[in-house]
């Protein structure tokens, strides 16, 4: 039997999900398992850097001994004049396949190309074999100029050096998605993220800022920037959740550039130059209930900055649309975008479950009581004072010897306390709601969060827990993973009444962990076990109150309804 006391574990929860650092990169190795070979290109001034990453199925002698033949197979760079530039082979060498990644062995490579200058054009000329698929994606000076895409023809480059977020493909086709300054909403239960990312260049006019040098940002300037930039955010762009504006609270400003992961963090000593660095800010808009709508009112339009992408996550679905001067609201509620109503149910009083499942005992108990009662009137009427007593104690059997029994009200009497539906629901909400405290900054933050779906002793313990693991990092999960979702297994769950308004509750749930910035993922999903006794208070909240973690590993299914 259970404590129920206080949880011998506590809750644990952060002690045992470890998510795996690592993104989705838009020229990853999905790409790379659908075309053979990738070609990342970085285009700087005086030098273009090709690496590329090419299966040996496909590309059966992608370089001789010297690695010179892998240049002229495969793709060459040409200048505004025709003339081919000579590349020069860096570096190759051969891989085994990638567990889950690759489908053979492939080799890695690097190609060094020197250009004249500033150059306002370049062509990539492909010169794969029929059968022999190639992909590539561009930056210049860090800025992504298209998605990953196939390279089936000669390509053209059009370079703007003042301003590289204007580079661009002399082809339509080639567009830019994800890598834009653009916003990403996610929903999550007790919380919805707002991800916005801007160039420093365009919020340089409402900062006062200007660079001292133009070729890259000092230290200095970067921590300025974070600092201006997070209290400018805080105040600009209101997001309104159920129809009501809730302030946000800053979770952190990063400077990115975009690498082989994707987007990334950029490195302190890393150059950053003023007019294509990206700044990323997150913030956060804590909430009372899960989201059922959400409003997003972009402010920040000017030169270069005429529309905004918006993209909305919410669990496994995702929702596009575009703010503009005249349209610069972003409107999505759960209940239209998915044609479902809201998951969680509204607050019910602590028996409303249990008058539900006794409805049936309850019409037979009113029913045998009426007919006791008009039974002893009958008899009163009739001068039979014995059998109408008679009768008037049946009917205050009918209405009493039911409790006392504790056939109604009780639910030791059946299997369930609640319908499973319900406690799935409430469950999947209160677990994930924890989960999120440990990835929020200052102590109050954490507590007030953890209060939302704890109580008693568990909540003291599980904070201190939480307190330690945060200081340890410096920062909450944010930075390195974070639960994203919590699914409680329905098939799984068997609830026992331990009071008026208290239940014991086993079973199991999934953490799905995540790094789910800026568009992008890398999932990891953890089971758990676990009794708990949820408490309900007179206004319909539940909390849980205690908790023994009975088991705690890695999911090897990432769903498991």
């Amino acid at each position: 039997m259970m404590d129920h006391r206080r949880g011998r574990h506590g809750l644990a929860l952060c002690l045992l999900l470890a998510v795996a650092a690592g993104t989705t990169a838009f020229a990853d190795w999905a790409g790379f398992a659908q075309y053979g070979a990738v070609a990342e290109i970085s285009i700087e001034p005086g030098a273009v850097d090709m690496d590329i990453r090419i299966k040996e199925s496909m590309f059966t002698n992608p370089a001789g001994a010297d690695g010179k033949p892998l240049v002229p197979e495969l793709l060459r760079l040409q200048d505004k004049n025709g003339n081919f530039v000579e590349g020069r082979l860096e570096s190759v060498a051969k891989a085994d396949a990638a567990s889950g990644k690759t489908d053979g062995p492939y080799y890695e490579a690097r190609v060094h190309f020197d250009v004249s200058g500033k150059p306002d054009t370049l062509t990539l000329v492909p010169t794969a074999q029929p059968g022999q698929k190639l992909a590539v994606v561009v930056s210049h000076r860090g800025v992504p100029l298209a998605d990953l895409g196939a390279l089936e023809a000669p390509a053209r480059l059009m370079l703007d050096w003042n301003d590289p977020w204007r580079s661009r493909f002399d082809d339509p086709g080639r567009i830019r998605r994800h890598s834009a300054p653009r916003s990403f909403l996610y929903v999550e239960p007790y919380e919805v993220r707002h991800e916005v990312l801007l160039r420093s260049e365009d919020l340089a006019p409402y900062l006062r800022f200007k660079p001292k040098n133009p070729q890259d940002l000092s230290a200095s300037e970067r921590e300025f920037l974070k600092q201006a930039v997070g209290d400018f955010l805080r105040t600009r762009n209101p997001v309104r959740v159920n129809g009501t504006v809730v302030e946000a609270q800053l979770d952190r400003v990063e400077f990115l550039h975009f690498g082989r992961q994707g987007l990334q963090k950029a490195g302190d000593s890393e150059p950053l130059y003023p007019a294509s660095a990206l700044v990323g800010a997150i913030l956060v808009y804590l909430t009372e209930a899960p989201a059922e709508t959400v409003d997003l009112q972009w402010e920040l339009f000017g030169p270069g900055l005429e529309r905004r992408p918006v993209t909305l996550y919410f669990g496994k679905e995702s929702f596009e649309f575009d703010a503009t001067r005249r349209d610069p609201v972003f409107r999505w509620s759960a209940e239209e975008a998915l044609g479902l109503a809201p998951d969680v149910e509204p607050a019910a009083p602590a028996l409303a479950a249990d008058d539900e499942h006794n409805l049936p005992a309850i019409r037979f108990q009113t029913a045998a009581a009426a007919v006791a009662f008009l039974a002893s009137a009958w008899f009163a009427r009739r001068k039979h004072p014995v059998l109408a007593g008679t009768g008037l104690a049946a009917a205050v059997a009918a209405m009493l010897f039911p409790q006392a029994l504790g056939l109604i009200g009780q639910p030791e009497a059946r299997t369930e306390a609640f319908p499973r539906p319900q406690v799935q629901t409430r469950l999947e909400a209160l677990l994930h709601n924890v989960y999120r405290a440990y990835a929020l900054h200052g102590e109050e933050a954490g507590y007030d969060r953890l209060a939302m779906s704890l109580e008693g002793r568990l909540l003291e313990e599980v904070y201190l827990r939480q307190r330690r693991a945060v200081l340890a990092r410096n920062q909450g999960l944010g930075g390195e993973g974070r639960v994203s979702r919590i699914e409680v297994l329905g098939d799984r769950l068997a609830t026992r009444k331990l009071g008026p308004s208290s239940f014991e509750v086993t079973g199991q749930w999934v953490a799905h962990g995540t790094v789910s910035h800026w568009g992008h993922s890398h999932d990891r999903h953890n089971l758990y076990a676990a009794r708990m006794v949820l408490s309900i208070a007179g206004d319909g909240t539940w909390k849980i109150t205690a908790m023994d973690l009975l088991e705690g590993r890695p999911s090897p299914s990432p769903a498991r309804s």
